[in-house]
């Protein structure tokens, strides 16, 4: 939700809120495969952060490509109307999704309710994308030429990155990689872990398959073509038109690619999230209960600009 990946919930993740994620200058990378258990930074952290997002957006779209006066003032505009849908209509969602897992939490929990929240927050996830994409239509046909060479040598060297710490890995490292998320992310929300839990976690991550691999072609692919669409003699209008189908278009292809290796990882993260809060211990169901109600008020409050 957003990783709300309010950015992975997933998916603000994967939520996971974080400034990356909310760029106006995106490809799309993270799977999220989180469970019934979103990711955030610490709950005064993300609000703080939520309601600075109108400077923090901007300034790291800045940090991608230099703007002029006017492209940085349509930026910030663009920010606002984004950041303005996603307080007024997806906040309260997620205040909803944190208070059915309150209720499902617990020794009736199924790995079929694990599931749907899996692609409940993945719906979060790419609805967020989808606004991204508007956003992104009209903005880079308003990039010069030279902002678009500084645009595309930042991408290149953000993909060489990716490769280096999500692809270069072996079969080991990659286990590790996971294992050490789902430890992040289980702690966030439980607390402290037993030695049983633990040892779950370390299975399941052997069981997890990384997207990486596809996910570099993809942003390649996302790359090459949004530049040629750009770097063509064309009108500002007819760019738009053309990034609209083939953002539409690599939307659908992406969800199509990762479909196999994403419902394996799905199974997986859903049985192992039952297993984990079956045997939770009344510190961790408190502890739960306690982040959740946290991130509830937040969201209110947030939603109700306060």
């Amino acid at each position: 939700m957003i990783q709300l990946h309010v950015l992975n919930l997933c998916h603000l993740h994967e939520l996971n809120v974080n400034k990356e994620k909310l760029v106006l200058i995106k490809y799309y990378s993270k799977f999220i495969f989180i469970a019934s258990l979103i990711v955030f930074t610490s709950a005064c952290t993300f609000k703080f952060t939520y309601n600075n997002l109108e400077y923090i957006i901007p300034s790291y779209v800045e940090g991608m490509v230099s703007l002029d006066g006017i492209l940085e003032k349509r930026v910030e505009q663009q920010t606002m109307s984004l950041i303005n849908w996603h307080r007024n209509t997806q906040l309260i969602q997620y205040a909803d999704l944190l208070r059915g897992l309150k209720r499902d939490f617990g020794l009736d929990l199924t790995e079929e309710q694990v599931s749907h929240t899996i692609v409940t927050i993945e719906l979060f996830w790419q609805l967020l994308v989808e606004k991204l994409n508007e956003e992104m239509v009209v903005l880079l046909p308003l990039l010069n030429n030279s902002q678009l060479e500084e645009l595309f040598v930042s991408i290149n060297k953000k993909n060489d990155k990716f490769y280096k710490e999500n692809v270069a890995l072996d079969k080991d490292e990659i286990a590790e990689e996971f294992k050490e998320r789902l430890l992040d992310n289980f702690e966030s929300w439980l607390g402290d872990l037993t030695k049983q839990q633990k040892n779950e976690i370390q299975k399941t991550a052997t069981m997890i398959h990384s997207t990486a691999h596809l996910r570099l072609k993809l942003r390649k692919y996302w790359q090459e073509n949004i530049q040629e669409i750009l770097k063509a003699e064309d009108t500002i209008e007819v760019k738009s038109d053309q990034l609209n189908i083939f953002f539409n278009q690599f939307n659908v292809e992406r969800i199509n690619i990762l479909a196999d290796i994403r419902n394996k990882n799905i199974q997986a993260i859903a049985l192992l999230t039952v297993k984990l809060i079956h045997i939770a211990t009344p510190d961790q169901k408190q502890h739960f209960t306690n982040k959740a109600d946290d991130y509830i008020q937040i969201f209110t409050e947030l939603k109700e600009n306060r």
